[in-house]
């Protein structure tokens, strides 16, 4: 179910450039409506304090005063939350306060466009359900000249190798001449990520995460920097 009204959204950024690229962007994407700008963590709070009916806030981590993190652990209710940041050490603590996602300064738009994606379907949990029932359960790869059935389930994690990939299950691992790029596409999104150029996990399977890296099968696989963020934000569903 699609919203009929954009989003009301504000900016909380002390850094002047930021605020306005941002303010370019959310003007450029028609599901989104910039209801305030604050460039002080200290007056935008105050305000947030009093409005309750805020969909999105794009807020920046490193502020005077009030940093972006203490600001969300004061905020009693939270709109979805996309941090904005200089840094990419804040992942873990991003994933702790259950933000949408964080962009890292200068902002692009490509980048900009697929974290207010990601949000808004936080904020339609009704067609997200729909489409979880529509997901499949199972998938047919090609092992050596037989054609066999794997169930989704059962896979925790792909691993790329040169030109083929090897699918890890509960109980053997497959090889399959196939591309990350062309499996990934087959998985289902609610439960499959890809969050390493060579790795793709079952997000049901995680045991623990520690360290940017994900534990399952007595192994540790690496969370890429580039996928960190997706990761995190996905996580947050669990």
């Amino acid at each position: 179910m699609k919203k009929d009204t954009p989003y009301r959204t504000i900016i909380i950024d002390d850094d002047e450039l930021s605020r306005m690229i941002l303010e370019r962007h959310i003007k450029s994407t028609p599901s989104l409506e910039l209801v305030q700008t604050f460039s002080s963590s200290v007056d935008g709070l105050a305000w947030l304090l009093k409005n309750d009916h805020i969909d999105v806030l794009f807020l920046d981590v490193e502020m005077p005063e009030m940093t972006g993190l203490e600001l969300l652990r004061t905020l009693p209710h939270k709109p979805e939350t996309i941090l904005i940041t200089s840094h990419k050490d804040f992942a873990l603590q991003a994933f702790e306060l259950q933000v949408a996602d964080y962009l890292l300064k200068p902002v692009d738009f490509t980048r900009f466009t697929q974290a207010v994606l990601n949000t808004t379907k936080k904020l339609q949990p009704q067609t997200s359900a729909v489409q979880a029932t529509n997901q499949p359960d199972e998938l047919f790869v090609k092992v050596d000249n037989k054609i066999i059935k794997l169930n989704l389930n059962n896979i925790c994690f792909i691993e790329a190798r040169g030109d083929y990939v090897v699918i890890n299950t509960d109980t053997k691992k497959h090889i399959v001449y196939t591309t990350m790029s062309a499996i990934d596409q087959k998985l289902p999104v609610d439960q499959f990520l890809r969050i390493h150029r060579s790795f793709i996990i079952n997000l049901k399977k995680i045991e623990l995460i520690e360290d940017d890296s994900v534990f399952m099968q007595e192994k540790y696989i690496p969370i890429g920097g580039s996928y960190q963020s997706k990761f995190y934000s996905r996580i947050n569903k669990l």
